[in-house]
């Protein structure tokens, strides 16, 4: 009965074989294991601290990591969203650090993510929560649509993200959190969204991402 589908996915692999979200390269893997050696042998980046708490990046947002999660995140490459993501685990070994009470994701605006079929962070923080044994929390959410931060400075980043989140779940009391998304360039989207949890009764939230633009 087994074979029926190991030749449908020879078929599908002939036609559109699977290729890497990091190079584009054919691959068995949703990364290749060329760009897993690369992205391994970048330099690890220490901590930020942000004010409301401490930033953890896996790696610089660059090369590689930069093309996997651009294609997660505009190209619907989810398996190689989950891979980085598996990455990042190991390289912020996350197993050995203190576990949170709870992780939740940086949401996304009703139309981008009717757009774009699902929350690239939600897929990121789903095996971070799944490494460590903890829940994913729901009720985070955004309030409105926001413009694309890309392409703005530091105070019109924060100005574009203010009020934007709120909290629609249960008292968050004494609760620590890992705030999860998939880059970080100057923590306003982060810190806005961190914010909405300390007001709801966080004591301790910290952020783990995927990459940071040096």
């Amino acid at each position: 009965m087994a074979l029926v589908p190991s030749l449908a996915r020879l078929l599908l692999d002939a036609v559109a074989p699977l290729r890497c979200a990091g190079c584009d390269s054919v691959s068995s893997t949703a990364i290749c294991a060329a760009c897993v050696e690369r992205v391994g042998e970048q330099g690890g980046l220490s901590p930020l601290g942000l004010g409301w708490g401490t930033a953890h990046a896996a790696f610089a947002f660059e090369a590689e990591v930069r093309e996997i999660l651009h294609g997660g995140k505009f190209q619907g490459n989810r398996a190689g969203l989950r891979h980085i993501a598996q990455l990042a685990a190991r390289r912020l070994e996350l197993p050995h650090r203190p576990p949170p009470d709870a992780i939740a994701a940086v949401p996304l605006g009703a139309g981008r993510r009717r757009q774009r079929g699902y929350n690239q962070a939600e897929i990121v923080a789903a095996v971070f929560a799944t490494v460590v044994g903890r829940p994913m929390l729901g009720g985070l959410v955004r309030t409105r649509e926001t413009a694309p931060q890309s392409s703005r400075g530091e105070e019109a980043r924060q100005a574009n993200v203010a009020g934007a989140f709120a909290w629609r779940g249960p008292e968050l009391r004494g609760a620590a959190l890992w705030l999860v998304d998939d880059v970080l360039t100057t923590g306003a989207t982060l810190g806005a969204a961190a914010s909405v949890l300390r007001d709801a009764g966080a004591q301790q939230v910290d952020a783990l991402v995927i990459a940071r633009v040096p």
